[in-house]
C-alpha cells in the first residue's frame, strides 16, 4: 500500500471562551473548549474515511481544521507527504484547490446573489482550471455531472429544493477538480427522501473520479453504507480506528460499543441491546484526565483515570486507544 493522501498528526485545537466582565473583575482565569487533543488519522487515496461521534465530539472541527478553515496550536497535516503549515500564497492556493469541502447546510453555504452559473465561473476562472473560451462548456459538463438540467446555471439558490442545492454545492467543489472531498454532515439538512439520492450521487462520483472522501456524520446506519473504515472521536480523541465492516460488527472500545448500540436497528429481532451510560458528558471545558472516557466507562480502572491512552494496533486491521482491551482479540 502506498502512502496516505493526507493525515493528521497530534493535531491540537483550542478555542478561548471570551471572558465575561465578572469573569476579569474576579480575576478568574480564561478558559478553552478543548476541540481536537492529538488527533491523527490517515486517508488512503481512494478510500471514505467516516468520522463518527457524539454532538461536540470535534467531527466538524476536525473537517474544518483539515479543510484549513482552522489553524491547530500544535501538530501537522500532511497532503502527499508533505507538512501544509508552512504553506503560503500559490502553495496554500493549490492546497485548497485540491482539499474541498462541502458544509452541512445548503441553505447557507450558496451565495443567494449569484446564479449557479456564475457560482461555477467564478471557481473555473480564479483557479484557471479551463481557458476562457471553455468555461461555459466546462459548467454544462459539472451540471451533468451532478445530475442538474442545463438551465440551472441560469437560476438563483432559492429557486431550488435542498437536495438540488447540494447537488449544486458537490458542483462547485468538483469544478476546481480535488483529490480530497469533505463532507460535513452533508445529508442532515436534507429530507430523508432525498438523503439517499444525494449519498449514491456523491459514491457514483468518487467511483467515476478516483475521489478520496472525508465524511463526517452521526447517522451510523449512513457511515457504515459509505465507508471503507471508520474513526471513532471522543472529546477531541481518536479512541477506535477499523474497517467499517469490522468495527460495526465487533466494536473494542467501550465507548464505540456504547455509541454503536444506540444506533437503530433494521432487525426487528434485535431488541433490548442499547448499552446506556452512566453520567454526563464531560465539558469540554475540563476534560477529565487520563483517559476522557473514565468517568462514563463500566470497566474503567487506576490507570484510566492517570494516563491517557494512545492508539494500539496495526492501522490496517484496527487501532483501539484503551489501556484494558487488546486490539488484536476477536
Amino acid at each position: 500500500m502506498s502512502g496516505p493522501v493526507l493525515r493528521t498528526d497530534n493535531l491540537v485545537l483550542h478555542f478561548k471562551k471570551t471572558r465575561s466582565l465578572l469573569d476579569l473583575l474576579s480575576g478568574k482565569p480564561a478558559q478553552a473548549v478543548q476541540a481536537l487533543n492529538g488527533v491523527s488519522i490517515e486517508l488512503q487515496k481512494g478510500e471514505t474515511l467516516g468520522i463518527v461521534g457524539e454532538s461536540g465530539c470535534g467531527k466538524s472541527t476536525l473537517a474544518r481544521a483539515i479543510a484549513g478553515l482552522y489553524k491547530p496550536q500544535s501538530g501537522d497535516i500532511e497532503y502527499d507527504g508533505v507538512s501544509i503549515a508552512k504553506n503560503k500564497g500559490a502553495a496554500q492556493r493549490e492546497y485548497n484547490r485540491r482539499v474541498q469541502m462541502i458544509f452541512q447546510d445548503p441553505y447557507s453555504s450558496l451565495n443567494p446573489r449569484l446564479r449557479v452559473g456564475d457560482m461555477l465561473r467564478e471557481a473555473l476562472s480564479v483557479h484557471k482550471m479551463r481557458p476562457p473560451k471553455e468555461i461555459e462548456k466546462r459548467i454544462y459538463e459539472l451540471l451533468e455531472l451532478v445530475r442538474l438540467p442545463r438551465d440551472a446555471a441560469d437560476k438563483l439558490p432559492h429557486e431550488f429544493s435542498g437536495g438540488q442545492r447540494q447537488r449544486i454545492a458537490i458542483a462547485r467543489a468538483l469544478s476546481v477538480e480535488p483529490e480530497v472531498l469533505i463532507a460535513d454532515e452533508l445529508v442532515s439538512a436534507l429530507d430523508v427522501s432525498v438523503q439517499a439520492q444525494v449519498v449514491n450521487l456523491l459514491l457514483t462520483l468518487q467511483d467515476e473520479l478516483g475521489l478520496t472522501v472525508l465524511f463526517v456524520a452521526h447517522d451510523l446506519r449512513l457511515v457504515r453504507h459509505v465507508s471503507h473504515r471508520v474513526a471513532v472521536i471522543y472529546l477531541g480523541s481518536v479512541v477506535e480506528v477499523g474497517s467499517a465492516s469490522g468495527l460495526f460488527a465487533n466494536p473494542k472500545h467501550p465507548y464505540s460499543q456504547a455509541l454503536l448500540s444506540a444506533a437503530p436497528s433494521l432487525d426487528p429481532d434485535e431488541k433490548g441491546n442499547q448499552i446506556v451510560l452512566s453520567g454526563e458528558l464531560p465539558s469540554p471545558l475540563n476534560i477529565p484526565s487520563g483517559c476522557a472516557f473514565h468517568s462514563r466507562c463500566p470497566i474503567a480502572q487506576a490507570i484510566c483515570r492517570q494516563t491517557k491512552p494512545t492508539l494500539q494496533g496495526n492501522p490496517e486491521t484496527g487501532q483501539v486507544a484503551c489501556h484494558l482491551v487488546d486490539p488484536t482479540s476477536n
